[in-house]
């Protein structure tokens, strides 16, 4: 049974120039204990998607569509109260910047603390006493230092802990991870991948994790989900996404990456600008940069076509090149589906 089921999620946000349609009917299932990743340029919908499944955007000025199924439950149609017993207790999130996201005015314990007496009713005591196990879990060097030092006290590695030790206070299913690594150097970056990934298989959480870097994906994920324009343009496991991208988008994500054998060669850009979410396209949002364009990516939206098991990916041309997948010609008889 799938932990969590997305469902034709859409999410618009009414701005004076329009509706910014920042994620258009993205649908996708997580089970227990597996781990995602969303792949995709800032401003593709990731961090909305993920926000959605926490149920945060404002009512004002924002519609929600679809259906967001945490253990069965829609969060689109919880009330407020329903929400928060959700939040921390099933689902918890690291946020990308651990020093906006931590407040300045109060320390790590008290934040800590705050979570386990809000979310599980304990007293003061019981929950310093936690808070301090929480930092030995995510290894932080020196604890009770920690827990009386403020936000701006500790460095960026350390804010970042924190905000994971917040995060599993009340012993969530699912972990959101919204570029949890983004601010950190890189050495700081490869502890923070590190640590996530063993409490990961220690604690059998469910992880969706959202990035722009496809080494950090190949590092942490089972499955990956490439977004584009508010939509998921391809999704595979992630070793089957490497092999055989079946998208020119994601393609291009590989190709603009630094890679293993990479000195001496550049980098190839993909060229132009992501889409305008308020003015859409009617066919393809990727079709104006695409180096493979044909008349009808730029007059109909592509549906999803199956590579293979598990590998799903919206582009016309995909029926050309993997003519000889058995997968796609089960699909194109309508007999496929992705597993």
């Amino acid at each position: 049974m799938s932990l969590l089921s997305v469902r034709d999620l859409s999410v618009e946000f009414a701005t004076r120039d329009g509706a910014v349609r920042a994620v258009n009917a993205v649908s996708f299932e997580l089970r227990p204990g597996q781990v995602l990743a969303l792949l995709g340029e800032s401003g593709s919908g990731k961090s909305v998607t993920l926000r959605s499944i926490l149920g945060l955007h404002p009512p004002v000025r924002t519609r929600v569509g679809g259906e967001v199924l945490l253990k069965g439950r829609d969060v689109n149609r919880l009330d407020e109260q329903a929400r928060q017993a959700l939040r921390g207790g099933v689902v918890s999130m690291v946020f990308q910047e651990p020093m906006t996201a931590l407040d300045p005015v109060y320390t790590i314990g008290r934040q800590i603390e705050e979570t386990l007496v809000q979310h599980r009713g304990l007293d003061r005591a019981a929950a310093r006493r936690r808070a301090r196990e929480l930092l030995d879990l995510v290894q932080v060097p020196s604890p009770e230092r920690c827990l009386a030092s403020y936000p701006h006290e500790i460095s960026g590695g350390m804010r970042q802990r924190a905000m994971i030790a917040i995060a599993l206070a009340c012993e969530p299913e699912l972990l959101l991870a919204d570029e949890p690594t983004t601010a950190l150097d890189v050495t700081v970056q490869a502890q923070i991948l590190w640590l996530l990934r063993d409490l990961q298989r220690r604690l059998g959480l469910a992880v969706i994790f959202v990035t722009h870097d496809l080494g950090v994906a190949a590092e942490i994920a089972d499955d990956a989900a490439v977004m584009y324009g508010g939509r998921i343009v391809e999704q595979a496991p992630v070793r089957e996404l490497f092999r055989a991208p079946a998208h020119p988008y994601t393609e291009g994500l590989m190709l603009a990456t630094v890679r293993r054998g990479q000195k001496g060669r550049a980098l190839v850009p993909i060229p132009g600008a992501p889409p305008n979410l308020v003015a859409l396209p009617p066919g393809c949002a990727f079709a104006p940069r695409c180096p493979h364009v044909k008349p009808p990516c730029l007059e109909t939206l592509p549906p999803l076509h199956v590579v293979a098991p598990g590998h799903g990916s919206r582009c016309h041309l995909v029926p050309a090149r993997f003519a000889s997948s058995p997968a796609l010609a089960s699909s194109a008889t309508g007999r496929g589906g992705l597993s």
